[in-house]
Protein backbone atom coordinates (compact mmCIF):
# COMPACT_ATOMS: atom_id res chain seq x y z
CA UNK A 1 0.00 0.00 0.00
CA UNK A 2 1.32 3.26 -1.11
CA UNK A 3 1.57 6.65 1.48
CA UNK A 4 1.80 10.56 1.48
CA UNK A 5 5.47 10.96 1.41
CA UNK A 6 6.77 13.25 4.02
CA UNK A 7 10.09 13.63 2.50
CA UNK A 8 11.35 13.64 -0.85
CA UNK A 9 11.95 12.74 -3.44
CA UNK A 10 8.84 11.09 -4.16
CA UNK A 11 8.99 7.10 -5.09
CA UNK A 12 6.33 6.24 -6.89
CA UNK A 13 6.29 2.55 -5.75
CA UNK A 14 5.47 3.55 -2.38
CA UNK A 15 4.07 6.97 -2.30
CA UNK A 16 1.23 8.76 -3.46
CA UNK A 17 2.13 10.94 -6.73
CA UNK A 18 1.27 13.97 -8.40
CA UNK A 19 1.66 14.00 -12.22
CA UNK A 20 2.91 17.91 -12.95
CA UNK A 21 2.56 17.48 -17.38
CA UNK A 22 2.77 21.15 -17.89
CA UNK A 23 6.26 21.70 -16.61
CA UNK A 24 7.63 17.91 -17.55
CA UNK A 25 6.48 19.09 -20.87
CA UNK A 26 8.58 22.67 -20.74
CA UNK A 27 11.58 20.67 -19.67
CA UNK A 28 11.50 17.90 -22.01
CA UNK A 29 10.85 20.79 -24.83
CA UNK A 30 14.41 22.52 -23.50
CA UNK A 31 16.15 19.13 -23.85
CA UNK A 32 15.10 18.24 -26.98
CA UNK A 33 16.43 21.46 -28.48
CA UNK A 34 20.04 21.78 -26.75
CA UNK A 35 18.82 23.86 -24.40
CA UNK A 36 20.99 24.77 -21.17
CA UNK A 37 18.41 26.06 -18.25
CA UNK A 38 17.84 26.17 -14.47
CA UNK A 39 15.44 24.73 -12.17
CA UNK A 40 14.56 26.74 -8.45
CA UNK A 41 12.01 25.91 -6.20
CA UNK A 42 12.10 26.11 -1.96
CA UNK A 43 13.21 23.01 -0.19
CA UNK A 44 10.04 20.07 -0.29
CA UNK A 45 8.54 21.77 -3.16
CA UNK A 46 9.00 18.51 -5.25
CA UNK A 47 11.84 19.87 -7.58
CA UNK A 48 14.27 16.49 -7.43
CA UNK A 49 11.42 14.59 -7.85
CA UNK A 50 10.08 16.47 -11.08
CA UNK A 51 13.89 15.71 -12.12
CA UNK A 52 13.78 11.93 -11.13
CA UNK A 53 10.53 11.81 -13.23
CA UNK A 54 12.44 13.51 -16.56
CA UNK A 55 15.36 11.33 -16.10
CA UNK A 56 13.28 8.28 -16.20
CA UNK A 57 11.56 9.68 -19.38
CA UNK A 58 14.44 10.57 -21.50
CA UNK A 59 16.95 7.51 -20.08
CA UNK A 60 16.46 5.28 -22.89
CA UNK A 61 17.23 7.84 -25.24
CA UNK A 62 19.82 9.61 -23.97
CA UNK A 63 22.28 9.65 -20.72
CA UNK A 64 21.14 11.84 -17.97
CA UNK A 65 23.94 12.37 -15.51
CA UNK A 66 22.14 13.51 -12.42
CA UNK A 67 24.59 14.53 -9.06
CA UNK A 68 24.72 17.05 -6.35
CA UNK A 69 26.52 19.43 -4.69
CA UNK A 70 25.33 19.79 -1.39
CA UNK A 71 28.62 18.03 0.47
CA UNK A 72 31.20 19.90 -2.17
CA UNK A 73 30.85 23.67 -0.65
CA UNK A 74 34.01 23.80 1.28
CA UNK A 75 36.01 21.25 -1.24
CA UNK A 76 39.28 22.32 -2.34
CA UNK A 77 40.09 21.79 -6.10
CA UNK A 78 41.37 18.74 -6.01
CA UNK A 79 39.00 17.13 -3.66
CA UNK A 80 36.37 18.59 -5.79
CA UNK A 81 37.58 17.19 -9.03
CA UNK A 82 38.27 14.20 -7.25
CA UNK A 83 34.73 13.75 -5.95
CA UNK A 84 32.83 15.26 -9.04
CA UNK A 85 34.74 11.77 -11.23
CA UNK A 86 33.72 9.72 -8.94
CA UNK A 87 29.75 10.63 -8.51
CA UNK A 88 29.39 10.50 -12.14
CA UNK A 89 30.95 7.06 -11.99
CA UNK A 90 28.81 5.84 -9.84
CA UNK A 91 25.87 7.70 -10.63
CA UNK A 92 26.05 5.52 -14.41
CA UNK A 93 26.51 2.96 -12.81
CA UNK A 94 23.52 3.04 -10.29
CA UNK A 95 21.10 4.17 -13.38
CA UNK A 96 22.25 1.82 -15.99
CA UNK A 97 24.37 -1.48 -14.06
CA UNK A 98 27.33 -0.13 -16.09
CA UNK A 99 30.42 0.61 -14.56
CA UNK A 100 32.91 2.96 -16.33
CA UNK A 101 36.38 4.18 -15.18
CA UNK A 102 36.70 7.64 -16.44
CA UNK A 103 40.53 9.62 -16.33
CA UNK A 104 41.69 11.67 -13.17
CA UNK A 105 40.95 15.55 -13.51
CA UNK A 106 44.51 17.30 -12.47
CA UNK A 107 42.65 20.60 -13.76
CA UNK A 108 38.90 21.89 -14.16
CA UNK A 109 39.27 22.46 -17.50
CA UNK A 110 39.71 19.19 -18.14
CA UNK A 111 36.24 18.24 -17.96
CA UNK A 112 35.62 18.84 -21.66
CA UNK A 113 37.81 15.73 -22.10
CA UNK A 114 35.80 13.98 -19.45
CA UNK A 115 32.42 14.75 -21.33
CA UNK A 116 33.92 13.35 -24.77
CA UNK A 117 34.98 10.37 -22.55
CA UNK A 118 31.93 9.62 -21.53
CA UNK A 119 30.06 10.12 -24.72
CA UNK A 120 32.70 7.56 -26.59
CA UNK A 121 32.52 5.09 -23.75
CA UNK A 122 28.12 4.86 -23.94
CA UNK A 123 27.52 6.33 -27.59
CA UNK A 124 24.66 8.47 -26.10
CA UNK A 125 24.26 12.39 -25.76
CA UNK A 126 24.83 13.90 -22.10
CA UNK A 127 22.43 15.46 -19.86
CA UNK A 128 24.25 16.84 -17.10
CA UNK A 129 21.59 17.62 -14.06
CA UNK A 130 23.03 19.22 -10.86
CA UNK A 131 21.41 19.22 -7.61
CA UNK A 132 22.02 21.89 -5.12
CA UNK A 133 24.55 24.25 -7.37
CA UNK A 134 24.80 26.70 -5.04
CA UNK A 135 26.36 24.90 -2.64
CA UNK A 136 29.86 25.40 -4.47
CA UNK A 137 32.63 27.68 -4.05
CA UNK A 138 32.31 31.01 -5.42
CA UNK A 139 35.74 30.51 -7.59
CA UNK A 140 35.17 26.84 -8.58
CA UNK A 141 31.25 27.83 -9.48
CA UNK A 142 32.87 30.51 -11.75
CA UNK A 143 35.25 28.20 -13.80
CA UNK A 144 32.84 26.00 -13.73
CA UNK A 145 30.44 27.85 -15.84
CA UNK A 146 32.85 30.02 -17.55
CA UNK A 147 33.92 26.03 -19.11
CA UNK A 148 29.67 25.15 -19.51
CA UNK A 149 29.58 28.27 -21.80
CA UNK A 150 32.55 27.57 -23.87
CA UNK A 151 31.16 23.98 -24.10
CA UNK A 152 27.92 25.37 -24.98
CA UNK A 153 28.82 27.07 -28.10
CA UNK A 154 29.75 23.56 -29.70
CA UNK A 155 27.86 21.36 -27.87
CA UNK A 156 26.97 19.05 -30.81
CA UNK A 157 30.39 18.47 -31.04
CA UNK A 158 30.79 17.45 -26.82
CA UNK A 159 27.64 16.07 -27.59
CA UNK A 160 26.30 18.13 -23.86
CA UNK A 161 23.02 18.13 -25.26
CA UNK A 162 21.82 20.15 -21.77
CA UNK A 163 22.83 21.22 -18.28
CA UNK A 164 20.19 21.59 -16.05
CA UNK A 165 21.35 23.48 -12.65
CA UNK A 166 18.37 22.96 -9.66
CA UNK A 167 18.96 25.15 -6.54
CA UNK A 168 16.77 26.11 -3.90
CA UNK A 169 16.71 30.14 -4.72
CA UNK A 170 16.80 32.09 -7.59
CA UNK A 171 20.23 31.71 -9.34
CA UNK A 172 20.29 35.48 -9.96
CA UNK A 173 23.96 35.66 -10.61
CA UNK A 174 23.63 33.03 -13.35
CA UNK A 175 20.83 34.24 -15.07
CA UNK A 176 21.71 37.65 -15.25
CA UNK A 177 25.30 37.22 -16.56
CA UNK A 178 25.27 38.04 -20.22
CA UNK A 179 28.25 35.74 -20.50
CA UNK A 180 26.30 32.65 -19.18
CA UNK A 181 24.84 29.94 -21.55
CA UNK A 182 21.46 29.82 -18.95
CA UNK A 183 19.09 32.33 -20.59
CA UNK A 184 16.61 33.47 -18.40
CA UNK A 185 13.87 32.88 -20.84
CA UNK A 186 14.98 29.42 -19.88
CA UNK A 187 14.24 28.80 -16.26
CA UNK A 188 12.18 26.91 -14.64
CA UNK A 189 10.08 27.42 -11.96
CA UNK A 190 8.59 24.64 -9.71
CA UNK A 191 5.34 26.11 -8.70
CA UNK A 192 2.94 24.44 -5.97
CA UNK A 193 -0.05 21.97 -6.52
CA UNK A 194 -2.86 23.37 -7.58
CA UNK A 195 -6.15 22.76 -6.08
CA UNK A 196 -7.08 20.11 -8.76
CA UNK A 197 -3.56 18.45 -8.09
CA UNK A 198 -4.30 18.39 -3.92
CA UNK A 199 -7.35 16.72 -4.48
CA UNK A 200 -5.89 14.30 -6.87
CA UNK A 201 -3.57 13.49 -4.54
CA UNK A 202 -5.89 12.87 -1.82
CA UNK A 203 -8.26 10.86 -4.50
CA UNK A 204 -5.16 8.48 -4.60
CA UNK A 205 -5.47 7.51 -1.04
CA UNK A 206 -9.14 7.09 -1.05
CA UNK A 207 -9.22 4.95 -4.20
CA UNK A 208 -6.24 2.59 -2.77
CA UNK A 209 -7.63 2.26 1.19
CA UNK A 210 -11.33 3.03 1.23
CA UNK A 211 -10.75 5.57 3.94
CA UNK A 212 -12.75 8.88 2.74
CA UNK A 213 -11.59 12.54 3.44
CA UNK A 214 -14.68 14.83 4.10
CA UNK A 215 -14.81 17.49 1.35
CA UNK A 216 -14.84 19.98 4.01
CA UNK A 217 -11.29 18.52 4.76
CA UNK A 218 -10.22 18.43 1.98
CA UNK A 219 -10.72 21.99 1.26
CA UNK A 220 -8.89 22.65 4.83
CA UNK A 221 -6.16 21.00 3.46
CA UNK A 222 -5.70 22.65 0.38
CA UNK A 223 -6.86 26.52 1.96
CA UNK A 224 -3.87 26.06 5.04
CA UNK A 225 -1.21 24.24 2.69
CA UNK A 226 -2.19 26.23 -0.52
CA UNK A 227 -0.53 23.38 -2.70
CA UNK A 228 2.86 23.59 -0.97
CA UNK A 229 3.82 20.08 -1.72
CA UNK A 230 5.63 18.69 1.85
CA UNK A 231 2.89 20.48 3.81
CA UNK A 232 -0.11 19.20 1.72
CA UNK A 233 1.73 15.77 2.32
CA UNK A 234 2.52 16.24 5.63
CA UNK A 235 -0.85 17.41 6.73
CA UNK A 236 -2.35 14.53 4.85
CA UNK A 237 0.13 11.80 6.41
CA UNK A 238 -0.70 12.82 10.00
CA UNK A 239 -4.81 12.39 9.33
CA UNK A 240 -4.20 8.96 8.16
CA UNK A 241 -1.58 7.59 10.10
CA UNK A 242 -2.41 9.51 13.29
CA UNK A 243 -5.96 11.45 13.86
CA UNK A 244 -7.95 9.22 12.05
CA UNK A 245 -5.98 6.18 11.64
CA UNK A 246 -8.36 2.84 11.68
CA UNK A 247 -11.35 5.18 10.82
CA UNK A 248 -13.39 5.19 7.53
CA UNK A 249 -14.04 9.17 7.01
CA UNK A 250 -11.37 11.40 7.94
CA UNK A 251 -13.60 14.63 9.46
CA UNK A 252 -12.83 18.43 10.03
CA UNK A 253 -12.14 17.16 14.00
CA UNK A 254 -9.24 15.14 12.93
CA UNK A 255 -8.34 18.01 11.14
CA UNK A 256 -8.46 20.52 13.94
CA UNK A 257 -6.32 18.57 16.05
CA UNK A 258 -3.92 18.27 12.94
CA UNK A 259 -4.04 21.93 12.71
CA UNK A 260 -3.39 22.38 16.65
CA UNK A 261 -0.22 19.34 16.52
CA UNK A 262 1.16 22.05 13.49
CA UNK A 263 0.99 25.06 15.05
CA UNK A 264 1.84 24.45 18.99
CA UNK A 265 3.62 20.59 19.29
CA UNK A 266 5.40 19.39 15.74
CA UNK A 267 8.64 21.25 15.25
CA UNK A 268 8.35 20.97 11.04
CA UNK A 269 11.60 21.48 9.45
CA UNK A 270 9.59 23.59 6.32
CA UNK A 271 7.52 25.61 8.76
CA UNK A 272 10.41 26.42 11.04
CA UNK A 273 13.11 27.27 8.36
CA UNK A 274 10.37 29.79 6.80
CA UNK A 275 9.97 31.35 10.65
CA UNK A 276 13.75 31.28 10.97
CA UNK A 277 13.79 33.07 7.20
CA UNK A 278 10.99 35.89 8.27
CA UNK A 279 12.59 36.67 11.25
CA UNK A 280 16.17 38.23 9.16
CA UNK A 281 13.71 40.30 7.84
CA UNK A 282 11.20 40.86 10.24
CA UNK A 283 9.95 44.74 9.69
CA UNK A 284 9.68 44.22 5.81
CA UNK A 285 7.50 41.30 7.52
CA UNK A 286 5.51 43.44 8.94
CA UNK A 287 4.54 45.31 6.48
CA UNK A 288 3.40 42.57 4.30
CA UNK A 289 1.66 40.84 6.58
CA UNK A 290 -0.65 43.70 8.10
CA UNK A 291 -0.09 46.50 4.94
CA UNK A 292 -1.29 43.94 2.44
CA UNK A 293 -1.32 45.79 -1.20
CA UNK A 294 1.66 47.99 0.02
CA UNK A 295 4.36 46.13 -0.82
CA UNK A 296 5.53 46.06 -4.67
CA UNK A 297 7.15 42.55 -6.08
CA UNK A 298 10.78 43.50 -7.12
CA UNK A 299 13.19 40.60 -7.60
CA UNK A 300 16.13 43.27 -7.59
CA UNK A 301 14.77 44.06 -4.39
CA UNK A 302 17.80 42.52 -2.44
CA UNK A 303 15.16 41.97 1.02
CA UNK A 304 12.26 40.94 -0.78
CA UNK A 305 14.22 38.18 -3.42
CA UNK A 306 15.78 36.56 -0.13
CA UNK A 307 12.30 36.09 1.05
CA UNK A 308 10.84 35.11 -2.26
CA UNK A 309 14.11 32.73 -2.81
CA UNK A 310 14.04 31.14 0.30
CA UNK A 311 9.69 30.44 0.08
CA UNK A 312 8.56 32.97 2.21
CA UNK A 313 6.72 35.17 -0.13
CA UNK A 314 5.63 34.96 -3.43
CA UNK A 315 4.36 37.44 -5.89
CA UNK A 316 1.04 37.93 -6.43
CA UNK A 317 0.42 39.67 -9.50
CA UNK A 318 2.71 41.95 -8.47
CA UNK A 319 2.26 42.68 -4.89
CA UNK A 320 4.01 40.79 -1.81
CA UNK A 321 2.18 38.25 -0.81
CA UNK A 322 2.41 34.78 1.81
CA UNK A 323 0.41 32.49 0.22
CA UNK A 324 0.60 29.91 2.52
CA UNK A 325 -1.81 30.04 5.55
CA UNK A 326 0.59 28.23 7.63
CA UNK A 327 2.93 30.21 7.49
CA UNK A 328 1.63 33.08 8.44
CA UNK A 329 -0.58 31.27 11.66
CA UNK A 330 2.96 29.90 12.44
Amino acid sequence: MRRFCTSGPVDKKTCYYVERPDIMEEALDHIENWRYFTVSAPRQSGKTTLLNDIVEKIKDKYLPIFISFESYGKKSLKSFLKTIIRDIEDDIEYRYNQKIELKTLEELDEIRETILEIYKKTNKEIILMIDEFERLDENIMNEFLHIIRSIYHKKQIYKLRSVILISVGYLSGILEDNASPFNIAEYLEVPYFTKEQVYDLLNQHETETGQIFEEKVKELIWHNAAGQPGLTNGLAYDLVMKKAKGEKIITEKHFEKTLYDYMRVYIDKNISNIINKAKKEKELMMKILFEPNNIEFNIYDENIKFLYINGVIDNCEGICCVKVPLYYKA
